[in-house]
């Protein structure tokens, strides 16, 4: 569009300048200040990423007593804009609420005033009609490019009526929402596997440690110490003809380190027509230069450069393989006893020393990579949700699309994300009923907490029903205190287990032990869709973080305790062990607990510690 042209410009819509939407504008220091171990945040251009999002990952400190000096003339808060205007130039990001620090070298903040919606100005930055406005304005210099802040003020936008401004802010950060929720769902995954792997492998605390016997190696037994070069299959990587490199997309992804790294998986920018040299999907992706050891999965089949090597378990055991390098490689370029490696060879990552856990590898295995998979999954959606906002995103920026009815916003928002399967199923046209929840709950349970070798049984599932209710919603009127209690016999009695059945979201299953219990069923992914009309996502991954690998013994502790700490918190009772013992005494048919080993004093005592931080009480 050409100023001054008054076609081009939407109704309602006028040119205007950053100087009109202003009320700040600060470039940082040009120097660097001394680094510390903790304090507030020198921000820097390698903290936003090319999607508008801070990046703290890899964060240089400065003190707090040093923080007066280098705030002067700006103190960085919510909803300004900063961005890069030298070097690596088009990246802008929104200071986050409770942000703690300070501008860095080349970079500069926006404040917006009252005339525009600061969300709208940022996402304006990040449309191509910014751009080209930025392009004209670029200053070469002999070393880098800059954007010449002296008059940027002066740099003109096509500005809407702050209205339309609010709702086209509100349609692409319903996108942004979606997809930053995504990214801590796969976050509580990948750390839920992390940290079960660690607790198995690392601390010896796995499912019947108490009675395994160990070897003088600290291992039990059937358990051995194998190199890497013995267990899998490796791949090192060898860079194609440079000639044969496109960014058209034509041959296979092409990855020669981890420049395009992705948080679980590469983010493809490069291809290749050549290369012998592959790594077949769900591959594991290791670096061989400096930063050594640093490790992501392939999605699909890929070209190997030289900077990467490809790992697959000889058994297929790629998911226990994965979160077993994770803690060998917890910091870049450490290998073997620590010893720091600029780049690494073939023999090097052959001699890394593994353990190979016969069958408890293989049921990790089975856990980890259902949780892999779920990521994987995510990931995919994020795209489809990032490629939908990035049509949007321009169109937008141009008034293109009339965002004056409602009806746009909604239907702009569910045209890509129904691909990406975040649209809910149809909820019955009346109120679902409490059975039916708690159907789908069980469903859900069943689904994080069962396996053909291990179904879920009802007995367990109630404690974490129970467990997941205190922690979601607070809704444990129908608990009673029965024998193996807090026990709901509705879920048996009332419908809940039956309507699961029916619709298929469970089936009855016979363990190898000859255990009975419930397994997911072909309609699983149905009542998996109706839990998020009910609950959050996030709270069945707490319950799975906190208790996949608890016994019923502890389970029914906890649930016990907490069901007691509850009446003692509406009693303005102190917490204490004897008190919690006292209410177990009292309740007829829970009196037998008390001769237990897992209700000692000293069991009560912790499961307290450990329920007050987790549950809240009124007390």
């Amino acid at each position: 569009m050409r100023e001054g042209d008054a076609q081009s410009l939407s109704k309602g819509w006028k040119y205007a300048t950053i100087r009109d939407v202003e009320n700040g504008f600060y470039d940082g220091p040009h120097a660097t200040p001394k680094e510390s171990e903790n304090g507030g945040i020198f921000l820097g251009i390698k903290n936003i990423d090319e999607n508008g999002k801070l990046d703290l990952t890899n964060i240089r400190y400065i003190s707090n007593e040093d923080m007066p000096k280098w705030t002067k003339r700006v103190i960085p808060k919510h909803k300004d804009i900063v961005f890069s205007y030298e070097a690596t130039l088009h990246r802008y990001a929104i200071i986050p609420k409770g942000f703690h620090g300070c501008l860095g070298r080349r970079m500069a903040l926006l404040r917006v005033n009252e005339n525009a919606d600061y969300r709208f100005i940022y996402y304006y930055m990040l449309a191509p009609i910014w751009r080209k406005e930025i392009e004209g304005k670029i200053l070469n210099g002999a070393t880098v490019d800059r954007i010449p802040i002296s008059n940027f003020l002066d740099f003109k936008i096509q500005l809407p009526p702050l209205d339309t401004q609010r709702k086209i802010a509100n349609i692409l950060s319903g996108y942004d929402d979606l997809i930053e929720n995504n990214l801590k769902r796969i976050k509580i995954l990948e750390e839920m596997a992390q940290q079960t792997y660690e607790e198995w492998f690392v601390r010896m605390r796995f499912p019947g440690y108490e009675t395994e016997v160990f070897d003088e190696n600290g291992l039990p037994e059937g358990w051995e110490k194998v190199k890497l070069g013995e267990a899998c299959n490796l791949v090192m990587g060898q860079s194609p003809k440079s000639e044969d490199y496109n960014v058209d997309g034509n041959g296979l992804p092409f990855h020669q380190g981890v420049k395009d790294y992705g948080y679980r998986f590469p983010l493809n920018k490069s291809w290749s027509i050549s290369g012998n040299k592959k790594a077949i999907p769900n591959s594991i992706l290791f670096s061989v230069r400096a930063p050594v050891g640093r490790l992501n999965v392939a999605s699909e089949e890929i070209i190997l450069g030289r900077g990467l090597a490809a790992i697959n378990d000889k058994n297929g055991l790629n998911s226990f393989l994965y979160y077993q390098l994770r803690t060998i490689f917890f910091e870049d370029n450490l290998i073997g006893g620590g010893a720091i490696y600029a780049s690494v060879t073939k023999n090097d990552i052959e001699r890394i020393e593994l353990i190979y856990a016969n069958e408890l590898g293989g049921r990790f295995n089975d856990y980890a990579s259902k949780i892999d998979k779920e990521i994987l999954n995510l990931t995919n959606q994020n795209q489809r949700l990032r490629e939908a906002r990035d049509i949007l995103l321009p169109r937008l920026m141009m008034g293109m699309i009339d965002v004056s009815g409602s009806l746009v916003q909604v239907e702009s928002l569910q045209a890509k994300p129904t691909d990406a399967k975040v649209i809910p199923l149809e909820q019955p046209k009346k109120e679902a009923s409490k059975e039916f929840k708690e159907a789908v709950l069980i469903a859900c349970l069943t689904e994080r907490f069962g396996s053909e070798k291990f179904p879920l049984g009802r007995k367990r599932y109630t404690k974490l029903s129970y467990l997941f209710h205190r922690y979601s919603d607070n809704k444990i009127q129908d608990y009673l205190r029965k024998a193996a209690g807090p026990y709901n016999p509705k879920t048996k009695y009332g419908g809940p287990e039956k309507i699961a059945l029916q619709n298929k979201y469970i089936q009855n299953w016979k363990g190898e032990k000859g255990t009975k219990g419930f397994v997911s069923a072909e309609k699983i992914e149905d009542a998996k869709t109706y839990f998020s009309n009910y609950w959050k996502i996030a709270d069945l991954d707490w319950l799975t973080t906190a208790f996949k690998f608890k016994s019923n013994d502890e389970l029914e502790l906890l649930a016990t305790v907490d069901n007691s700490l509850v009446e003692l918190s509406k009693k303005n009772l102190d917490f204490t062990a004897a008190n919690v013992l006292n209410i177990i005494k009292s309740e007829k048919e829970w009196e037998a607990k008390l001769e237990r080993t897992i209700f000692s004093d000293a069991n009560v005592e912790r499961a307290i510690g450990f329920l007050r931080g987790v549950l809240e009480y009124n007390n």
